[in-house]
């Protein structure tokens, strides 16, 4: 995806029309994702690779990093226990249009799907579950989940200092933890807040 979201580039980009397709050309930008890519075709042809590009990856896990669901989940379950309003931690135009999730299960399976089939060695593969939402409307279901007050987006939430209110909520999920016999974890370990800035 490289800086699509990144404001500062607002004019500059390259439109990609949608779906995005495995044979599109690359975008025009610096994108980590290339680098490695170019670094494994180089051992071509003694090693075969592929390639698996993912939309915001969600699944069930204890300790995945840049785990959307994981950090969400964290982040509701401390706003529901301090009495804090779930806002939501993006911009106005990833609340009001379509996005897509990669469920962490469909990418385990098209991985082992490429590493066993002949046809699919050193090719591109994008995998999404392939159903579209906005965030406007997950963002009310999620208040359901974790059974705290809906709050719609505003103009002024863009300023929304979401790092700065989870900086220093650890103690808190400490306390959540001790409190209901979850699992032991740190908050730091589980979710990356950071992760989430581009939404």
């Amino acid at each position: 995806m490289g800086p699509i979201y990144d404001p500062s580039l607002r004019g500059e980009l390259v439109h990609q029309d949608q779906p995005f397709k495995e044979d599109l050309g690359r975008l025009p930008y610096p994108n980590f994702y290339y680098a490695l890519e170019d670094l494994v075709a180089s051992y071509l042809p003694s090693i075969t690779h592929s390639v698996h590009r993912s939309s915001i990856i969600i699944g069930a896990s204890s300790r995945s990093l840049n785990n959307t669901l994981l950090t969400l989940s964290v982040y509701a379950i401390i706003c529901r226990y301090q009495g804090l309003p779930f806002r939501y931690p993006g911009n106005k135009y990833t609340w009001e249009h379509f996005c897509d999730m990669s469920d962490a299960r469909v990418l385990a399976e098209q991985q082992i799907w490429a590493a066993v089939t002949e046809g699919a060695k050193n090719q591109a593969f994008n995998c999404t579950n392939g159903d579209v939402f906005t965030w406007k409307s997950l963002w009310g279901v999620l208040c359901e989940v974790f059974d705290v007050e809906f709050v719609a987006f505003e103009e002024n939430d863009e300023k929304f200092d979401w790092l700065g209110m989870m900086k220093g909520k650890g103690k808190v999920w400490d306390e959540i933890v001790e409190k209901y016999g979850l699992f032991e974890t740190k908050m730091e370990d589980i979710t990356c807040f950071e992760h989430l800035m581009w939404f």
